[in-house]
Formats: C-alpha cells, sequence, structure tokens
C-alpha cells in the first residue's frame, strides 16, 4: 500500500538578479554558437530570461526589495 504522500516535483523560484545570470550565461553560451538554429534558440532563450527578471523587480513590493 502506499503512503499518503505524493511524490511532488521540487518548484524553485529564481530571484531577478539569479535570472539575469541565467540570461547572461545563455546569452554567452549563444555567442559561441555559429549562426543557425541552436543560436537562436539560445538567444531567445536569454532574452526571455532577462523580460521575466524585468517583470520580477517590477512586481516586487518596494518593501521586499529594501532588505
Amino acid at each position: 500500500m502506499r503512503s499518503g504522500k505524493r511524490n511532488r516535483k521540487k518548484i524553485m523560484f529564481l530571484t531577478a538578479d539569479q535570472l539575469e545570470k541565467l540570461a547572461d550565461a545563455a546569452a554567452s553560451q549563444a555567442n559561441q554558437l555559429l549562426e543557425g538554429e541552436e543560436r537562436r534558440t539560445a538567444l531567445s532563450l536569454a532574452a526571455r530570461l532577462r523580460v521575466h527578471a524585468i517583470m520580477k523587480r517590477a512586481l516586487t513590493p518596494q518593501a521586499a526589495r529594501s532588505r
């Protein structure tokens, strides 16, 4: 019989600064690739991460930022 606990995936919440670091890493990786689908995908990922970081900063209450 199974216990009442379910296997749940751990969700990791990233700060805006962590998202920016990931975006920088993706952009750096993209710059090392030749022109093509992989490079466009890496650049697109970097752009999405940057937008997500900007939105997260905009939506974070001022009190939380000053901690």
